[in-house]
């Protein structure tokens, strides 16, 4: 008779593409030893008004970040989204019935750890840390989950010197979807990708992102890179932006995709990985191995993401257009600046390859009830 796998509940938000893409990147890491059920419990209203304000008014995100981002406020604020939210979880709970619950989204952390420890049967809680030099203090509302999943040496600093129990702390990298580990990086695939789109292998090609809901004001960037001097074909990542994809659909140097989930050798044909600032994005290029560079992030959210690729000679931040044209016009001139960049990218991408290898031996402890051991 088959034995039946252990369930874990996997709990995200769709305010961008960086959650979803996490705990997919989980799912596909455990499934094999677990069952997994990936649920947003928020109203589909957030979702929507996050797509909204990250195109339309970033202020308010800010604003928002900023205002909740001490010890204080945040506990406050998490206790009013779990006196929205307890009864929905407790239903979520009774009807997955898990054996351990991961949470990728810092304003669900609060909530289901008060729901899971009124339950008859608490299971064990894992809080899958999600940015890369600096977590919003919301994270910290809950110092005793089971496991705090930390995704750079930064995130591990700060969340023991927020007070987490050490032994609870655990360095994993940040985990990447199956696509970008078995991608081929070879000269021969990048051409063959770059030839069914229509580009010239020879030229230099940008891959361009804005975010999954088109949040960074790429028009405008666009028109600057096609006017550093020197030819350039750019593949665009429009995501769920239909105005976008309509823009450019007839423009020669640019190569619109709409959102697709399969992203990684689109990426990897690029020379340069160019866009906002988002966790996610920033991972997927260095595990292409292409160097990065910053055109735009949300300010507080993703600023110390700025530091932690400038820290780890990951790529470059600039943030003013003529800045951008003059580095990019750089590039094209002189292709050796992308390849001084790529031993330090490579080597903190086998690092973080290795430090993957700690999330399944983590759960699995959880599960065989050696928690804190």
């Amino acid at each position: 008779m088959k034995t039946k796998k252990p369930t874990i509940l996997i709990l995200t938000t769709h305010t961008g593409g960086g959650h979803l893409n996490l705990s997919q990147s989980l799912k596909n890491m455990l499934e094999d030893r677990y069952t997994i059920e990936i649920v947003d419990p928020q109203s589909r209203i957030i979702g929507w008004s996050y797509a909204v304000f990250s195109r339309y008014w970033v202020r308010f995100l800010i604003w928002q970040y900023t205002s909740t981002n001490n010890s204080f406020v945040a506990f406050c604020y998490q206790w009013i989204l779990t006196v929205l939210s307890y009864r929905r979880l407790r239903k979520l709970i009774a009807r997955v019935q898990p054996q351990l619950i991961i949470t990728t989204h810092s304003l669900l952390s609060y909530a289901i750890a008060h729901t899971n420890a009124h339950q008859p049967q608490p299971v064990p809680l894992v809080f899958q840390l999600t940015d890369l030099g600096e977590l919003h203090m919301t994270w910290f509302s809950v110092k005793h989950a089971d496991a705090y999943l930390a995704p750079t040496r930064e995130i591990f600093a700060q969340t023991i010197a927020q007070g987490i129990d050490r032994k609870r702390v655990h360095i994993t990298g940040r985990p990447v979807r199956p696509q970008f580990l078995d991608i081929e990086l070879s000269p021969t695939e990048k051409s063959k990708t770059l030839a069914s789109l229509g580009f010239d292998p020879a030229l230099l090609t940008i891959f361009l992102q804005g975010g999954a809901e088109g949040s960074a004001g790429v028009a405008r960037l666009i028109t600057g890179l096609l006017s550093i001097g020197k030819p350039v074909q750019i593949i665009l990542a429009a995501g769920n932006n239909t105005r976008m994809v309509t823009m450019y659909a007839n423009a020669k140097q640019v190569h619109v995709l709409p959102f697709t989930e399969v992203i990684a050798p689109y990426m990897a044909a690029a020379d340069i990985i160019v866009g906002k600032a988002g966790a996610s994005f920033i991972t997927e290029a260095f595990m292409v191995e292409k160097p990065f560079l910053v055109t735009a992030f949300i300010p507080g959210q993703e600023a110390a993401n700025l530091r932690f690729i400038e820290q780890h000679t990951l790529g470059w931040v600039c943030l003013e257009p003529l800045a951008q044209q003059e580095l990019l016009r750089k590039i094209a001139y002189n292709p050796t600046l992308l390849a001084e960049k790529v031993e330090a990218i490579r080597a903190y991408k086998t690092w973080n390859r290795q430090m993957n290898q700690n999330i399944c031996a983590v759960i699995d402890q959880l599960l065989s009830g050696e928690k804190g051991q």
